[in-house]
């Protein structure tokens, strides 16, 4: 059990479904911002894809994830709206 004092306390908790740890890692700042972009889902988006496009490296689509609480990012459908951080916000803020 991870302690409310704990520098692990605000992290991310990934369990599986028997209850293993899986892993954790830091939350990060989605609150939005004036610089975010909207994306609508069209057949055919990939979030590696979208994140290569609108972030500039395709491994960041854990980023995009976060952004729209997304939980299946295989399963998106069209017409969904994503909301995007700018490349900017990313580089210097999520990332150093």
């Amino acid at each position: 059990m991870i302690g409310r004092d704990s520098r692990y306390a605000r992290c991310v908790l990934y369990r599986d479904s028997d209850g293993t740890s899986l892993g954790m890692r830091q939350r990060i700042d989605t609150t939005p911002r004036y610089d975010d972009r909207l994306h609508t889902i069209v057949e055919g988006d990939r979030l590696d894809l979208l994140a290569h496009r609108y972030l500039g490296d395709a491994r960041l689509w854990w980023i995009i994830c976060d952004y729209n609480d997304l939980f299946f990012p295989l399963a998106l459908e069209p017409g969904l709206a994503l909301r995007i951080p700018s490349r900017e916000h990313v580089q210097m803020r999520l990332l150093d």
